[in-house]
């Protein structure tokens, strides 16, 4: 029998922001623990918050095993490392006064607009380790100031949103990034003639829920699957490479699965300069149908290890955004609700919140839109690129540009 402990610790502090004003400061220390039993090939969990017993929660995972669990795969072993990225940003009490300060200055600067949501600090630590020499440890601390904004004078619940997360903080330039996106949301303009690139920020799940649905290594596998069958034929654009990234440049977690499986590099290629590489994998769907492992398990800390999807990255070009857009303008898209990509992968969406964008700063506002492609176009021929530039100097997004349909609603 061998035994395996996933633990995490999470401490937050939440300013909550209703009508530009601080409503309430409420902070959290959680901490999760979940043990894991293998034996005869299964696998038995038990978990605990706060604190607990350790005979008896070994003995409920113990009592898991009778639920025959099938886990007949090798535990990964041998392995110490450490990465702490914890720091400071700003104290509790900082946090609050900055956001105060923040408000403030919008009350000032943009008294036609509602602001509400919240400032958030975080702080945690993931775990892993088991009886075969595996100790992994991970800390991590990062701010996000999300605010979703209001006209006044709109009947809207809400009319646009602007945030960011990162390990850094500015009040000067995120306030300039607030400032921008509502001068140019004031300033209405009209759909420029022409086909205009659209850019998206490159974390935007919106556009990678279907390459997510169909880079699934068991819906691939078993046929059902868009790519089944292509490994390594030309699929996308050459510009386009997508893959799986733990490297803390670039994403928030640890660098290591909830199996405690650990990318060279932090990375994982899934589609190469156009090419399929592999489906994500976890170690069942890997053994199971003798795929890659990518090392994509995720957990919740008192269940089995299944298969998911974190921190998909599109690899940047060597261009700047001014640049992939040509000297142009371009339509970053801030709000779209509603579209969805269909089993052929057709895709469309409305667009209730559009601003014209020059590479570097926002222009105005656009009439609200609607935009379409399909996935093998939005990532193949409609592909232009990823900016080498970060949208936002605080945070590691970046702006992906594509050429699409696009209309007036």
């Amino acid at each position: 029998m061998n035994k395996e402990k996933y633990t995490s610790r999470v401490t937050e502090t939440t300013v909550s922001i209703v009508q530009t004003q601080v409503e309430s400061v409420k902070k959290k220390d959680i901490s999760r623990t979940g043990l894991r039993v293998y034996k005869d090939g299964a696998i038995g969990v038990a978990g605990a918050i706060g604190s607990f017993n350790e005979q008896d929660l070994e003995q409920r995972a113990l009592d898991a095993l009778g639920l025959e669990i099938p886990y007949p795969y090798a535990l990964s072993s041998d392995r110490k490392q450490a990465l702490d990225l914890s720091s400071q940003i700003l104290t509790e009490q900082q946090l609050l006064e900055e956001t105060e300060e923040i408000l403030a200055d919008l009350r000032k600067n943009q008294p036609g607009f509602s602001f509400s949501h919240k400032a958030k600090l975080l702080d945690y630590k993931v775990g892993l380790e088991n009886d075969m020499d595996l100790d992994l440890a991970f800390s991590d601390s990062h701010i996000s100031i999300e605010l979703i904004f209001k006209e006044k004078a709109s009947s809207n619940i809400m009319d646009g949103f602007v945030g960011y997360d990162g390990r850094s903080y500015d009040r000067n330039e995120f306030l300039r990034l607030v400032n921008g996106v509502c001068d140019a949301y004031n300033n209405r303009i009209d759909l420029p003639a022409g086909n205009l690139p659209v850019l998206f920020a490159d974390n935007e799940g919106l556009i990678f829920q279907k390459l997510a649905t169909e880079l699934h290594g068991q819906r691939f596998a078993t046929g059902s699957s868009l790519l089944s069958g292509k490994t390594g034929e030309a699929l996308f654009s050459p510009a386009f490479t997508l893959y799986q990234t733990r490297n803390s440049e670039e994403t928030f977690g640890p660098f290591f699965d909830a199996e405690g499986t650990i990318n060279e590099g932090f990375e994982y290629t899934l589609i190469k300069e156009g090419r399929l590489a592999a489906p994500y994998t976890d170690k069942k769907i890997s053994a199971q149908y003798n795929l890659p492992l990518t090392g994509s398990a995720v957990s919740d800390y008192d269940g089995v290890p299944r298969l998911g999807l974190s921190g998909l990255r599109v690899q940047e070009s060597a261009k700047t955004t001014r640049e992939l857009l040509g000297g142009g303008p371009g339509i970053y898209v801030l709000v779209a609700s509603g579209g969805d990509f269909t089993a052929s992968g057709d895709f469309a969406t409305p667009v209730q919140l559009a601003l014209l964008y020059d590479g570097e700063k926002f222009i105005g506002r656009l009439p609200e839109l609607k935009i379409s492609s399909n996935l093998f176009d939005m990532f193949g021929k409609g592909f232009v690129g990823v900016g080498k530039d970060r949208f936002f100097p605080l945070s590691p997004t970046r702006n992906i540009v594509m050429n699409m349909k696009v209309e007036k609603a």
